[in-house]
């Protein structure tokens, strides 16, 4: 059962994309931590760190190591470098050997496609192609270039197997056009290894932003994270604050990547079925236990919509999420009130 609670402003977002869709409100500390912040950039965003520490080289060596472990994985996943296992998988006629960690992970986004109902489908990548998002002058494609394109798009044309005889993960794809948009989906994944890393270097409190997508370990100060979820149509301005411990949360907005044509806007978040930007939603924001499933999932209601997104998050006891739908109106998934600040 969802929550209807009010209507947002219809104000027209600004013309201008904003990489980041969630951003930090930072409360107490106490006497013997400090905050220090830290940004760096990487898959094609900053990633902020705010780590708690009693000096500030201690926070540094530590945000070092974790921003080191977030290079690393870019170059292992990031589409667009070209040196990374999924450009060579793209770029490839039927597929590659790969290392272990990239085939789990691409096996994990197959499966996160059967339980988001198709609505998460890392297959998009010829859809995507097609929409000049950095043009100076964008044109959205045509029916004809979207139906040409969606004969490349689904899982069924990527397959994961284990080669038992010499150990060997090979990922392989059925028609030479299939590829692979798992950019969006990495970062989450990349925000949890940071975060790992920050544990093993003896850091117990700490918030990772990687362009929307956060974990907030432990506390700051006394007190919990406090997370602020922009207006999507006043993205100055906030809809609500969240209290966070040792959770993720993600946020996935019409406003964060789009262009304007004919007074119409063409945002990055295509519904997997048409190859159009999804029109249900302005924006969805879940809370779950890794940043990960929190990115996966904000996408998946956001292209469903609040009725079937959201009721697929109630049939889950870790993953709470509210969705923003195309008139403004907001939903909540049963437990997400507990995390709102009044």
């Amino acid at each position: 059962m969802t929550l209807r609670l009010r209507k947002l402003s219809s104000k027209r977002a600004h013309s201008r994309a904003f990489l980041v869709c969630i951003f930090t409100l930072y409360g107490c500390t106490s006497i013997t931590n400090e905050p220090y912040y830290f940004t760096r950039f990487a898959m094609d965003t900053s990633i902020e760190y705010t780590i708690m520490a009693p000096k500030r080289k201690l926070a540094k060596n530590a945000m070092l190591k974790a921003h080191q472990e977030i290079e690393r994985i870019e170059h292992l996943f990031w589409e667009k470098d070209s040196t990374s296992e999924i450009y060579r998988f793209n770029q490839s006629k039927r597929g590659i050997e790969t290392t272990e960690e990239v085939f789990r992970l691409v096996r994990q986004a197959l499966e996160y496609n059967e339980t988001t109902r198709g609505a998460f489908d890392i297959t998009l990548k010829p859809l995507l192609d097609l929409y000049p998002f950095l043009s100076d002058n964008p044109v959205p494609p045509t029916k004809e270039m979207l139906d040409s394109a969606l004969k490349y798009v689904g899982e069924q044309f990527v397959e994961t197997s284990i080669r038992i005889a010499d150990s060997s993960w090979i990922l392989r794809k059925s028609i030479e056009q299939a590829s692979l948009a798992i950019g969006g989906f990495v970062k989450g994944y990349a925000v949890d290894r940071a975060i790992e890393v920050l544990k093993n270097n003896h850091i117990r409190n700490a918030l990772i932003n990687a362009g929307g997508d956060l974990y907030c370990l432990g506390t700051k100060g006394s007190k919990p994270w406090k997370v602020g979820i922009q207006n999507p149509r006043e993205t100055e301005k906030l809809i609500n604050v969240l209290s966070l411990s040792n959770i993720a949360v993600a946020t996935s907005g019409d406003y964060q990547r789009f262009f304007l044509f004919n007074g119409n806007q063409y945002h990055h978040i295509l519904d997997p079925g048409t190859g159009i930007p999804a029109r249900r939603t302005q924006s969805a924001t879940v809370i779950a236990p890794t940043a990960e499933e929190a990115d996966v999932w904000a996408t998946a209601v956001f292209v469903l919509g609040h009725e079937e997104g959201i009721r697929l998050i109630d049939n889950r006891t870790d993953i709470f999420g509210s969705a923003i739908d195309s008139s403004g109106l907001i939903y909540y998934s049963k437990g997400f009130g507990r995390f709102l600040i009044e």
